[in-house]
């Protein structure tokens, strides 16, 4: 046994009576009544250990959740017990190697899918002499996940105003090139019709290309503003999914890309601008169409787009989520946090505004709904649009799992 400088505080085995020799036993016996109690009804989970790291006592109702039995566990050493949580070789060893040494250790440690804010110290008697151990770990990991939803739903506000503030920058600037850009066209189709062939005319039809180009971007920064006030109406998702495939179809099978259609029965409808929803989902299957023929220029089993249609349900509100899913070049990882950002664009042929993503999140998010990604680069990309349904419906509880057909 170590001596040590100073008294401290006292933890006994709590599972052995304790014995009754006057008040400070019985105040002693109090506490660890009170201890237990306070145990059994938080989560979190109390040990301690002998001078050769053997388990000596062990309760909490947190123990459940790591499924371990204080029966089973005390009298095995701390690397046995933490074998059976997969953690041979993890921090909370050191922990107590340090701990016998005379420190006191504190850290987050991940167990079985939880996070523990986790306290190692020296288990000391009344004659300041060291016994082992003693140890507390209390289940955080709710307190973790709300930190964490409250920190998307910051940077989501932080996003949120920067788009607003870029949408009425992007409309007053569209309004002052628009009617330049089409008199630059105007005049260019005049000096090709007149100049009929040679330079001229090359020149000319050059830059009547670049102008609509530039007007496409325009229109992009005109959507992206959304100024329109057309009502919304209660639509049918399969009517509005089969507009938007009208127009994409021909063009898909053109390239030799596959469509896959799978929608849910019994959808609900959603309330919405039908133009503004259509607008998303051709901004989504063009997306997927630019990865599919980047990664298979001749053609592949691979070479197609799935579009998935669920319901689901989180707590009294009903959701239909719409999945355009391609198997094309992905996504990196280092990039999923920049798609939606305005003007951001991973094509390098200077043909690509980087407007389409957050014109679509704007709608969405206009009609009360999310917009996310799911990508592996090199093997496919997922991009979901959720949209509250006109009226509570019968559906699954939580959002649908997507996965490789």
């Amino acid at each position: 046994m170590k001596p040590r400088d100073a008294p401290a505080p006292t933890i006994s085995d709590p599972h052995e009576p304790p014995q009754s020799h006057g008040h400070a036993h019985t105040q002693q016996a109090g506490l660890l009544a009170a201890l237990r109690v306070l145990a059994d009804r938080v989560p979190v989970v109390m040990w301690t250990t002998d001078e050769e790291l053997r388990v000596t006592s062990l309760m909490g109702a947190g123990l459940a959740e790591l499924g371990l039995k204080p029966e089973a566990v005390i009298g095995k050493s701390v690397r046995e017990t933490l074998r059976k949580l997969d953690r041979a070789d993890s921090s909370m060893m050191t922990a107590h190697l340090r701990a016998l040494t005379g420190d006191t250790v504190h850290f987050v440690q991940a167990l079985k899918d939880r996070e523990y804010d986790v306290h190692v110290e020296p288990l000391i008697d009344e004659s300041a002499q060291q016994h082992g151990c003693v140890g507390v770990a209390l289940d955080i990991s709710v307190h973790t996940q709300m930190a964490r939803e409250r920190g998307l739903w910051q940077a989501h506000a932080r996003h949120q105003q920067r788009l607003e503030s870029i949408g009425t920058l992007a409309s007053g600037v569209a309004h002052e090139i628009n009617n330049p850009v089409q008199s630059i066209m105007n005049y260019a189709q005049l000096i090709a019709r007149r100049a009929g062939s040679g330079d001229v005319s090359t020149y000319a039809q050059e830059i009547l290309q670049e102008a609509q180009r530039v007007a496409a971007i325009v229109k992009g920064l005109l959507s992206f503003a959304r100024q329109e006030g057309e009502p919304y109406t209660d639509v049918q998702v399969r009517e509005v999914v089969e507009s938007t495939l009208s127009l994409v179809t021909a063009l898909l099978r053109k390239e030799g890309i596959r469509l896959e259609l799978d929608l849910g029965d019994d959808l609900p409808s959603i309330r919405c601008h039908p133009q503004q929803i259509q607008q998303v989902l051709l901004n989504l299957i063009g997306n997927a169409r630019e990865a599919l023929n980047a990664c298979y220029p001749n053609g592949h089993d691979d070479k197609r787009v799935l579009l998935v249609a669920r319901a689901w349900r989180r707590e009294e509100v009903t959701f239909v989520r719409l999945t355009v899913e391609d198997f094309g070049v992905g996504i990196p990882h280092n990039a999923l946090d920049k798609i939606f950002d305005p003007f951001w664009t991973s094509k390098t042929d200077g043909h690509a505004a980087g407007l389409g993503l957050s014109v679509s999140q704007g709608i969405v998010i206009e009609h009360g709904g999310a917009i996310s990604v799911e990508s592996e680069p090199g093997r496919y990309t997922r991009m979901h649009v959720d949209l509250p349904a006109s009226q509570p419906s019968i559906a699954p509880v939580g959002p649908p799992t997507s996965g490789r057909r």
